[in-house]
């Protein structure tokens, strides 16, 4: 029996790919309640003491000079993630300060010379990029990562023809499309991709049809449009 989430347990992706799916078990446990999210400053400083591996922000607007102290002391730090940001492309230069960096997740509008900022971390195994503004170009760029397996991107500026860089991604097993305008035309660069395991969708312009075309290529793929499987699929399941 398929199971609903497709992933290997690794030790990085669990709780992004968790956030990624819309399946879940209504029968179980309500969760419990977030821990108290420690300051900005507190985590840089955890990082800089060997303390901690992570800086994770969920409910602060990190700015360009706080983001600037990941230039000292940080070069530890395997998860960074930012859930508003008030930074510019330049400002994502201070990622090569974080030369072992394997997940970001990064809430700021990020353009194409954002994107060749990321990519200059060939480390990185997981993007999350859910406010962007990159064309093409910055697809390409993010393209070239050898150990991306999990890409999840929203910015109207990519195309059709931009979705040719998605095979480049030779690691890529989990892609998360949001608001990104593509049409059926844009599905078909990924027929070829065999180990794709999961693909969401949202907002997009491709039809029922389409997406169809593309469960016959990829028949074993875990796929959502919108949150929801699509009409007679045979690994749906009850949400």
């Amino acid at each position: 029996m398929r199971r609903c989430i497709c992933i290997h347990w690794r030790p990085l992706l669990p709780l992004l790919l968790l956030a990624l799916s819309a399946c879940s078990d209504e029968t179980g446990p309500s969760p419990a309640p977030p821990p108290t999210e420690a300051s900005w400053s507190e985590q840089v400083a955890a990082v800089r003491e060997g303390e901690s591996t992570q800086i994770i922000v969920n409910h602060q607007t990190i700015d360009a000079t706080e983001f600037s102290e990941l230039t000292d002391g940080c070069d530890g730090l395997l998860i960074l993630e930012i859930e508003s940001a008030d930074l510019a492309d330049a400002d994502l230069a201070v990622l090569e300060h974080c030369p072992l960096l394997k997940r970001l997740k990064l809430g700021a509008p990020v353009g194409d010379a954002g994107t060749e900022m990321i990519a200059a971390v060939p480390t990185l195994e997981i993007v999350n990029l859910p406010e962007a503004e990159f064309t093409d170009d910055g697809l390409a760029s993010l393209a070239t990562l050898p150990h991306l397996e999990l890409l999840r991107i929203h910015t109207p500026n990519v195309t059709d023809a931009g979705m040719a860089h998605i095979p480049e991604i030779k690691s890529l097993r989990f892609l998360h499309l949001i608001d990104v305008p593509i049409t059926d035309a844009g599905l078909r660069p990924l027929y070829g991709i065999t180990d794709l395991e999961s693909f969401y969708l949202d907002g997009s312009q491709c039809t029922d049809e389409g997406l169809g075309e593309l469960l016959k290529a990829l028949p074993e793929l875990h796929f959502h449009k919108d949150q929801l499987h699509l009409p007679g699929d045979p690994h749906a399941h009850p949400h």
